[in-house]
């Protein structure tokens, strides 16, 4: 394995730490909190949870090849260095920030209540390209993932991408510190977790926490003009080094942005679409094999992060030809002569409705199906949002609805309170998955267009399985 740190680097990184069996000439060549990942000369980061506490695996790390760990409390017994701090979450960011500021490359920082995953993704996939790029993987985008992607990143990557969530005031500002991004990219101001923080103006200015870093710093951002609240921003604080983006159904010599998609058609499986850059005057077509016109809005940004950094419009397009979506991430799947749009990684009221205008507009489908889970994580608004989409799904021109799940009534409470709906909706408690796929197996015919979506905990791809 290579090397990566010395104990003598952390020696200056926690300079007021407790260092117990310290050893100048420890060398490190990975970082770690979880012991099912720990490889030989690693630093294990030993974590506090509500359900765990990685101290009690110090031991099991040492014996699996750990050198080092950071904790909270000595370990007895155990002959590694260790490096005793007040927070090891805390001191997991600190690293990460040192190791940061070794990098060479640009870093962009990336957040939004919609779209996070998938943007990031195709930012990578234009960026890479050209440069060798590196982005965030799977979720880990909080105050553990983001200090541990960042401690993964090479020293010799040329662009990198960084994906922050956030749940909480504060969150975003305190991964901007650690991931010290220079370019800044907000994919979207929405309802994600208005329960917990109570309304769209306390999601504005926690998300913006990346905005306000960045312009600190005089770096780039890579805006959306047409989010009222992100335009918002801008307007009060007129940052100077920008490109501007957008989806629109206009034309485009109508678009104000620097970089304009639009629709062209679309089938089941992949959408195509016109781009027009008025920095360079050019205009491309492209195809990419993602469902859902909202999803053109992050085609958009990452074509704006390209041209930026200097590829031509061109290769940007080129790039996402061959863009494969994460699973169950707008991603299809063709069984029988039916198409099934999976999306369900995650849900909100925002993202809901985005999906359901997205079917309702379809023109291919013989039929328009949705099957629709529990949207979690919102925090005591759970009932009053479930009934807006379900609302929405009786004003839409979907023709059969499931809903399934805890909040499956709520669902239907909407659906009935619209007069004259034109769709039929069937409504399954959370332990009748089996029955929901028997009835929808007897359903479909070739030629259905079906929506699959649901927040993770709904595990509702189960539906998709014989």
């Amino acid at each position: 394995m290579p090397y990566m740190l010395n104990v003598s680097e952390l020696k200056k990184v926690f300079n007021k730490a407790e260092f117990v069996n310290y050893s100048t000439d420890t060398e490190l060549c990975s970082v770690e909190h979880d012991t099912r990942r720990i490889l030989p000369r690693s630093l294990y980061i030993a974590i506090k949870g509500d359900n765990f506490d990685g101290h009690d695996y110090v031991i099991e790390a040492q014996n699996k090849g750990a050198v080092a760990c950071i904790c909270e409390r000595k370990i007895e017994g155990a002959s590694l260095v260790q490096i005793i701090v007040e927070d090891s979450i805390q001191a997991y960011g600190e690293l990460a920030r040192y190791w940061r500021g070794k990098l060479k490359c640009p870093v962009l920082g990336l957040t939004g209540s919609n779209g996070k995953t998938t943007t990031k993704d195709l930012i990578y996939t234009v960026m890479s390209k050209r440069f060798k790029t590196v982005r965030t993987t799977g979720n880990f985008n909080n105050l553990i993932g983001v200090p541990y992607t960042i401690l993964g990143f090479p020293l010799d990557a040329e662009f990198a991408v960084v994906e922050m969530g956030m749940n909480a005031k504060g969150e975003v500002a305190s991964l901007s510190r650690i991931a010290d991004p220079d370019v800044a990219l907000i994919t979207n101001i929405g309802r994600a977790h208005i329960g917990k923080l109570g309304s769209i103006d306390a999601i504005k200015a926690a998300k913006t926490e990346l905005f306000d870093y960045v312009l600190q710093k005089d770096g780039s951002f890579c805006l959306d003009l047409g989010d009222e609240r992100i335009k918002a921003w801008v307007d009060s604080n007129k940052p100077k080094n920008v490109i501007t983006y957008c989806f629109t159904n206009s034309d485009n010599n109508e678009c104000l942005c620097q970089i304009c998609v639009k629709l062209i058609s679309s089938t089941g499986a992949s959408q195509k679409f016109k781009v027009f850059c008025s920095k360079t005057a050019e205009e491309v077509v492209g195809e990419i094999k993602i469902t859902g016109a909202y999803n053109l809005q992050n085609v958009a940004a990452s074509i704006a992060v390209g041209v930026n950094f200097g590829l031509s419009l061109k290769t940007c397009v080129q790039a996402l030809n061959d863009f494969i979506p994460p699973a169950m991430r707008s991603n299809t799947i063709e069984k029988e002569g039916v198409t099934y749009i999976v999306d369900c990684y995650n849900a909100n009221p925002d993202s809901m409705l985005a999906a359901i205008r997205s079917l309702s507009a379809s023109r291919e489908a013989r039929r328009k199906i949705a099957v629709i889970g529990d949207m979690l994580e919102l925090d005591g608004m759970e009932k009053e949002l479930h009934k807006e989409v379900g609302k929405a799904l009786a004003e839409s021109s979907i023709d059969v609805v499931y809903v399934i799940g805890k909040f499956s009534l709520n669902y239907k409470e909407g659906f009935d309170h619209v007069v004259g709906a034109k769709g039929k909706l069937f409504v399954y408690a959370k332990d009748q998955m089996d029955l929901l796929k028997k009835d929808l197996s007897h359903s479909l015919k070739k030629g259905d267009h079906v929506l699959v979506k649901a927040s993770r905990g709904a595990k509702l791809e189960a539906v998709l399985n014989k």
